[in-house]
């Protein structure tokens, strides 16, 4: 089980055009994939965009997510 989530929020400020390539191309998630979460984004306020072995892995996708203006938080994943 990974022991980190990387989940982001709904900002209403970012443009889904935005999330969706930043998904794409920083998660590295298949552009589907990134459409729909950026929609589960708009619905339900959050989604889980990346899953990690290690906090420092966390905190790298973040901190990349960051670097195009959107504001991820890192959590421990819970069974």
């Amino acid at each position: 089980m990974t022991a980190f989530r990387v989940v982001a929020y709904n900002d209403l400020h970012s443009e889904d055009a935005v999330v969706a390539d930043v998904l794409n191309r920083v998660c590295g998630l298949p552009l589907a994939d990134a459409v729909a979460l950026t929609r589960q984004i708009n619905v339900a306020g959050q989604a889980t965009v990346g899953l990690a072995q290690t906090r420092a892995d966390a905190e790298v996708i973040a901190a990349r997510m960051i670097g195009f203006g959107l504001r991820p938080v890192i959590e421990r994943n819970t069974p």
